[in-house]
């Protein structure tokens, strides 16, 4: 067991900076979708609230087509991870890496605030629901993937200033395994998004009516 555990610290061993980075940009990218949420015009808040409405009434009456959200869940999200760890391996896609995982934390921050501008304080309730386990998986994942995209990233750009050879064969090994390891997380969040998650909010839906 403790071989494994090895392996996995190993796999998920992370530069602190470029951690302490991506986390500080995922509270910017939080912030400023939950401003741009507080100065969204009355017809716009209206749409988003009927949206809201509607995605309760749907749990209410268990009327989910789980397989068609588990279709676009995989497809969105694998496609995702898959551009950032294609982006590791060239040498101009850092800015747009760091780009795409702002955007995530953005539309993380409008649904939070959007949520909680519809039912209010009891919002609460359903923004964490909404957010544990699986957005929290979902955001160690892209960050761990990241972190590792935009390391490769400039692993390449230095070699070919400086001149140096590196061995690809070595990195691009542990590279598969951290987008293996990202798949396997995704799958899972998508799981958990779509099976588990409007359970428990059919149990809320009492108390934020």
């Amino acid at each position: 067991m403790k071989k494994y555990l090895d392996k996995f610290k190993g796999l998920i061993k992370l530069n602190k900076k470029t951690l302490l980075f991506f986390t500080i940009l995922l509270i910017i990218g939080i912030l400023s979708g939950s401003i741009f949420m507080a100065i969204l015009n009355d017809t716009d808040k209206q749409l988003i609230n009927e949206y809201f409405n509607n995605f309760i009434s749907n749990i209410e009456n268990n009327n989910l087509n789980y397989f068609e959200a588990i279709k676009n869940g995989l497809f969105n999200n694998l496609l995702y991870i898959l551009i950032i760890w294609i982006l590791g391996i060239s040498v101009i896609g850092i800015p747009i890496v760091i780009l795409m995982f702002f955007v995530k934390s953005f539309t993380l921050g409008f649904s939070i605030s959007s949520i909680i501008f519809n039912y209010k304080f009891k919002g609460c309730l359903l923004s964490f629901i909404n957010i544990f386990p699986h957005q929290i998986l979902n955001f160690l994942v892209y960050i761990i993937l990241t972190t590792y995209s935009i390391f490769l990233s400039l692993r390449i750009i230095n070699s070919i200033i400086k001149k140096k050879t590196i061995d690809f064969r070595m990195i691009m090994n542990k590279y598969i395994k951290v987008l293996i390891f990202s798949v396997i997380v995704i799958v899972i969040s998508i799981i958990i998004e779509v099976f588990l998650t409007p359970i428990l909010i059919k149990l809320i839906i009492p108390f934020i009516k």
